[in-house]
């Protein structure tokens, strides 16, 4: 006998005690009552509780271009007490075999690389003495589910995508990207100096190129089809002659091409753990009742690289905020970050100026500057389509999506976006401006 869950696609075994989910080829059992158990002793730090029941459930939401959302809801009996417990939790899956993005996660093994950063390689590095800067873990199956602190129960919401961030959200993002970054830097540190090796000696395997790969036959698609898409915008901005939209267009087109070679690891700039998508679907800010954020979440893991920090900082901030703030507050928010990395590193007797000089930091951040330029028009097409844009491609047709992400209707798609919401347009704009102004005729020599 079997009843069915909120989910449909998902299947409540009453007999065996388990819960199926297509993942896969196959329905696959992801999570048992044994399971249950493990994630919340591990919540609690105790075992003095009793399960009651629990419902794995669809969040029905297109948020995760490279996942299925679930709640998992557990009511339990803490050890006398009469009362019950509504104790929840987030789980992630790979998506359908049937979704476009399926094959994504399969060739790259980005799944099982997320969970073993958080299951193997945060633990390593420690979290550091402040605020949280990611969920707590609980449980992993390879290829099948993470579960892990509801960042929504605690307070935790996803920014909207269109606005961009202000000055204190930009304060708490830096600061809590230079905590990740420290212990990053920590760990390679005291590797160094206790046996020669590195992170990247350890933890290689999760550091790897899977989106910008060199000689890579889709990777080369898309970015040919971000040509066409930027292209196309540079025909709406405004007073521009024929010969500048040109030269705009042709700037463009001799960075795009490049980038897998220009985010190779550093040859001249000390290269840690960074997250490489730092943007507001990947960030989850905390506020209080008027609406001043108390905390930052980082999440999502799948595209770790080794590089230069920088990376992360300069990206996250041409991926999030708008160009007055990153001109007015540029200065205060590099001090920022570095204050917090130089307190971090102080707190386990290391001189970040031994480890990471500002001097390289800062030089590091402006030879960063027209990458992640080139980086955002490269992919801001993509990150800022509407929800029924999101639903139609990713949740839709795979043939569709190979038309708009690799093919010749990628003018179309940032066209109608433009049409159907003006901020898309105004903030892809804004970058377009940005190239114009300051991007270099050529990329440099890589």
């Amino acid at each position: 006998m079997a009843t069915i869950s909120a989910d449909p696609g998902c299947v409540r075994l009453t007999d065996s005690k388990s819960q199926i989910c297509p993942v896969g080829d196959e329905p696959a059992v992801v999570l048992t009552d044994f399971d249950i158990n493990r994630i919340v002793e591990r919540h609690r730090g105790s075992n003095n509780f009793r399960i009651l029941r629990w419902s794995l459930d669809s969040l029905g939401e297109t948020n995760g271009y490279l996942g299925s959302y679930y709640t998992l809801s557990v009511t339990v009996r803490i050890g006398e007490e009469k009362s019950k417990r509504e104790l929840k939790f987030f789980a992630k899956t790979p998506p359908p075999s049937t979704s476009p993005q399926y094959d994504f996660l399969v060739r790259y093994d980005t799944f099982n690389k997320e969970m073993a950063v958080y299951s193997e390689l945060v633990p390593r590095m420690g979290t550091g003495s402040g605020p949280k800067w990611l969920p707590d873990y609980y449980l992993g199956k390879n290829n099948t589910i993470m579960v892990m602190e509801d960042a929504k129960e605690s307070g935790y919401i996803t920014p909207d995508k269109f606005v961009p961030l202000d000055e204190e959200h930009c304060v708490w993002m830096v600061k809590m990207l230079s905590t990740f970054h420290s212990r990053s830097l920590i760990f390679d540190e005291k590797l160094r100096r206790a046996s020669g090796q590195t992170i990247h000696d350890l933890y290689g395997h999760l550091l790897v190129e899977v989106a910008f790969i060199e000689n890579d036959t889709m990777a080369r698609k898309y970015l040919l089809s971000g040509i066409k898409g930027a292209s196309a915008m540079v025909d709406l901005m405004e007073g521009l002659s024929d010969d500048q939209r040109t030269s705009v267009k042709d700037r463009i087109a001799r960075w795009i091409v490049k980038l897998p070679r220009l985010l190779e690891s550093s040859r001249k700039f000390r290269n840690l753990i960074c997250h490489r998508d730092i943007w507001v679907n990947n960030i989850m800010f905390r506020r209080d009742s008027t609406g001043r954020p108390t905390g930052c979440y980082l999440i999502d893991y799948q595209f770790l690289r080794y590089s230069p920090p920088a990376l992360d900082f300069i990206f996250s901030l041409y991926l999030n905020t708008d160009r007055a703030i990153r001109n007015r507050l540029y200065d205060t928010f590099v001090d920022i970050y570095w204050d917090t990395m130089t307190s971090e590193l102080k707190s386990e007797g290391l001189d970040v100026e031994e480890c990471l000089p500002r001097s390289e930091f800062v030089e590091s951040c402006e030879e960063i500057r027209d990458l992640a330029l080139t980086y955002c028009i490269a992919n801001m097409q993509i990150m800022l389509l509407t929800k029924d844009a999101v639903e139609q491609y990713f949740v839709g047709s795979t043939e569709e999506l190979q038309y708009v992400l690799y093919g010749d209707r990628r003018t179309e798609l940032v066209l109608s976006q433009c049409r159907s919401m003006r901020a898309y347009q105004t903030r892809i704009i804004e970058i377009l401006e940005e190239i114009k102004d300051r991007l270099p005729d050529n990329p440099p020599n890589c």
